[in-house]
């Protein structure tokens, strides 16, 4: 359907421009991750607000024609299903924004750099009405950014995977980190069946790539064409069969379904599945027996290519153990040790785990090769649900909350502190997130101090928060410095004032012996 920013809301906030103190003209709200309640999740790789700001708040985007349907919609919405009522809805607030602002949004963001890596339960992003007229608009504008939720955890899930295929792969005696090697390939995005929507798979897949460069997520690839100016492909995949394709020859013709995937696909990689009736007899009859000549000879003189081996059943642990040990039997003669003392498939032959997959299963699958002597190398992984679906906004318990509004002239700190819950305390004030070894002038006498027993202040005291790990400090109340924020402007009045290159935030994300590190 056709795009209607007026239509981009929760019902109830159509209400909420005469809620607000008589006198209102700017109202100040923030974006962060009050935290994870996920082991070692102590960081958001921060992605994603770029695709919808591009998408849905550049320009012009309101019109006549766009006011007229929200006014239609929203009069029967608001009914009792029998009679209209027209009444809530803030059509002439709309309608200045088309007649002053030309139907661009008055409305000013200021973000953290994509891709950059920021300990939980810090500001992500302010945004503020630039127009008095236009207060109400600010949270109006939270259902739709709020989404951004979505692909920063995709991201951070991602990254997190990223952390525990390269601590292996370093454990294990790997030492050309270099793309294609390295971690690169090693987290394959099967997720585009597994997500509620085309638009998921687009941003979801878009934020693996910022780690990754595996997909069959097409999606992605033109998300982060589109929004990121990537030119050409983000992502790269390779031929590899499904059972479909396997078990329509037949049980007895298997053996021949594999040798056609090798002979059709003569050079470089190819991928297939193993486990549609016996797994270990593919693996030790088929693979490393009658077609493995044909594997062998995959790498000769000048030619490379590889077969890469896919179970799909079983206990991930045990079965991707029990598939290599088969593979390094049956193919000894090209089996070589890292410097670890790990052994290694030879270059012809991989394999590659997509059943059970995600960011707890990795490191045990990883940690069970190592005690068994085989390196980490040997092995890629392909996820789908898991990586872009099995995560939701309470995953980084993502929340967007008012923290100033300004009533006839004069500037309010606004928070919550509800005492039935100390988690969602809110900051208050004007914010800018910076650096703690920039600022040598902090006072301890000014560090945030949550209500309490011993402090029983509404909201707490002090406007120093500091992150867990006490690299960053969100300095609250209008207290800190402008030229020390990291946060930059990337929106203001309808135009996109920073525009991210996917590079940049690959750099800005990535890990020691990452693909873009160096």
């Amino acid at each position: 359907w056709d795009d209607n920013i007026i239509l981009m809301s929760d019902s109830y906030k159509l209400s909420h421009y005469k809620q607000y103190p008589p006198g209102t003209e700017y109202v100040y709200s923030y974006f962060e991750s009050r935290g994870c309640d996920n082991e070692g999740w102590d960081s958001v790789c921060w992605f994603g607000l770029q695709y919808y700001i591009k998408r849905y708040l550049l320009g012009q985007v309101v019109t006549r024609e766009k006011i007229e349907e929200a006014a239609s919609i929203y009069a029967e919405h608001f009914g009792d299903g029998v009679n209209n009522n027209p009444g809530l809805f803030n059509k002439e607030g709309w309608e200045y924004i088309l007649q002053k602002h030309g139907g661009k949004l008055p409305i000013h963001i200021k973000a953290v750099p994509e891709g950059m890596v920021i300990p939980n339960k810090t500001v992500l992003f302010t945004m503020v009405n630039t127009d008095p007229k236009c207060y109400w608009l600010t949270n109006f504008l939270e259902t739709l950014l709020v989404q951004v939720w979505y692909p920063m955890t995709v991201c951070t899930n991602s990254r997190y995977q990223k952390i525990s295929i390269a601590k292996y792969m370093a454990e294990t005696g790997n030492e050309d980190w270099k793309i294609p090697s390295g971690v690169a390939f090693k987290l394959h995005d099967f997720g585009f069946r597994g997500v509620s929507s085309v638009e998921s798979a687009a941003i979801g897949g878009c934020a693996h790539l910022v780690n990754f460069m595996g997909s069959d997520t097409i999606a992605a690839l033109l998300c982060a064409q589109r929004y990121y100016g990537v030119k050409g492909a983000a992502g790269f995949s390779i031929p590899a069969s499904e059972h479909s394709t396997i078990t329509s020859w037949g049980i007895d013709g298997e053996v021949d379904a594999m040798r056609n995937m090798l002979e059709q696909y003569p050079s470089g990689l190819v991928a297939c599945v193993s486990d549609s009736f016996d797994l270990f007899r593919a693996c030790k009859d088929y693979w490393g027996g009658a077609l493995k000549d044909l594997i062998k000879g995959r790498c000769e003189g000048d030619k490379f290519g590889r077969l890469v081996v896919r179970p799909d059943s079983g206990d991930p642990p045990e079965i991707c153990a029990a598939v290599i040990k088969i593979l390094l039997e049956q193919f000894s003669d090209g089996v070589t040790t890292t410097k670890t003392g790990h052994k290694l498939l030879p270059p012809y032959l991989r394999v590659i785990q997509g059943d059970g997959v995600d960011w707890q299963s990795i490191p045990v699958i990883l940690e069970k090769l190592k005690s068994e002597g085989i390196a980490a190398e040997n092995i890629a992984f392909g996820s789908g649900g898991a990586l872009l679906q099995k995560l939701n906004r309470d995953t980084f318990k993502c929340a967007f909350k008012c923290a100033e509004v300004v009533v006839k002239g004069q500037g309010r700190d606004v928070f919550k502190d509800p005492v039935t819950d100390n988690g969602k305390v809110s900051k208050m004030g004007r914010m800018t997130l910076q650096k703690v070894s920039d600022c040598p002038d902090l006072k301890e006498e000014d560090r945030y101090k949550a209500r309490s027993e011993q402090n029983p202040t509404p909201g707490g005291t002090g406007f120093l928060h500091y992150s867990k790990d006490g690299t960053y400090v969100t300095v609250a109340s209008g207290k800190g410095d402008p030229a020390k924020d990291i946060m930059v402007d990337v929106y203001k009045n309808g135009v996109l004032l920073k525009d991210w290159t996917f590079d940049e935030i690959r750099k800005r994300a990535d890990i020691p012996n990452g693909p873009w590190s160096s």
